[in-house]
């Protein structure tokens, strides 16, 4: 009877403890959101950003042009209108995505709502290009995969940084806001106190030539909508850099690593790295050079773990 009680009361106060532990969490992490939108209000957005405003409402727009029909009448005009706002208001624009913008206003501009699409490529039926690689190549690459901890001392080349980053960048990204930033921890003192604040990496990151923190600027997140989206991106480029390393022998391994959840003494990481308020830390690599073998690991069989419109269903 008395070991009855005793775990009811243990489990009482586990459970008070979680969701004291919650609460706290969730207003820090509320209380960050709001402190990031309103660095974006107060620098009268979206002057404060204005390439990642012009790449969203470029988004929008193209959009509606593969489906006029499924928007209001005036959706396609209201963005077609901020568009031009930002472009004729801005002098620094990025000159790429400019030029893909006017692309897609110019096509607005042609375009007409009596038909199911104004898309020129879908209009003149242009079809896709053919795959770079064959898919049974690139499943390969997929199956050998590996997370890799023995490291060479090696730094990573000013060019191999530069494919990484690419790798990242080239994710789906919610309504085209393209946020991530990378950051390449090299320097010996700063790489061993950010590994010491990694809970799934402590104990081999600082060994890797790098420790890569990848960032997310979530001031034009939507909260509490989007606040798990800039994490979901996080981690679509993780897995680009890891398929992309397979490629160039180097090794990486991803460290549990996100802002309010597990990243200790985390207002001293963002001092030191001197991260911008609006930005959350949203994953970490050990990255570099590495003869590691990895075992296969093996996998249910894929059979096993999908079915058709329900749970369980053949």
């Amino acid at each position: 009877m008395q070991k009855t009680i005793k775990k009811k009361i243990l489990l009482f106060i586990s459970f008070i403890v979680i969701i004291l532990k919650a609460v706290l969490q969730y207003i820090k992490e509320m209380l960050f959101f709001l402190k990031a939108k309103r660095l974006y209000l107060d620098n009268n957005y979206p002057k404060s950003n204005p390439a990642l405003f012009l790449r969203k409402k470029a988004h929008h727009l193209e959009r509606y042009l593969f489906m006029p029909k499924a928007y209001s009448e005036t959706f396609g005009t209201n963005v077609f209108e901020q568009l031009n706002n930002v472009i004729s208001s801005e002098n620094n624009l990025p000159k790429n995505q400019l030029k893909w913008a006017n692309k897609i206003i110019e096509e607005f501009k042609n375009s007409t709502n009596e038909k199911n699409t104004a898309c020129p490529m879908l209009l003149n039926e242009i079809h896709r290009n053919k795959p770079p690689i064959e898919t049974e190549q690139f499943q390969k690459l997929i199956r050998v995969r590996r997370s890799r901890r023995i490291f060479e001392n090696i730094p990573l080349t000013h060019e191999e940084k530069k494919m990484i980053n690419e790798a990242a960048q080239q994710i789906p990204s919610s309504c085209n806001r393209q946020t991530l930033y990378l950051i390449f921890v090299e320097d010996p003192l700063l790489k061993k106190f950010v590994s010491d604040t990694i809970p799934g990496g402590h104990q081999f990151f600082f060994q890797a030539p790098c420790v890569l923190l990848l960032l997310s600027d979530a001031g034009d997140y939507r909260y509490p909508d989007d606040r798990m989206v800039p994490y979901i991106e996080g981690a679509c480029a993780v897995q680009n850099i890891y398929l992309l390393c397979e490629t160039m022998e180097l090794g990486c391994c991803w460290g549990s690593y996100t802002s309010f959840g597990s990243v200790k003494k985390e207002q001293e990481v963002r001092r030191r790295l001197n991260i911008p308020h609006t930005f959350l830390i949203v994953a970490s690599l050990a990255i570099g050079k590495s003869r590691q073998f990895v075992c296969n690991i093996p996998r249910d069989k894929p059979e096993n773990r999908y079915w058709t419109n329900h749970y369980g269903a053949s």
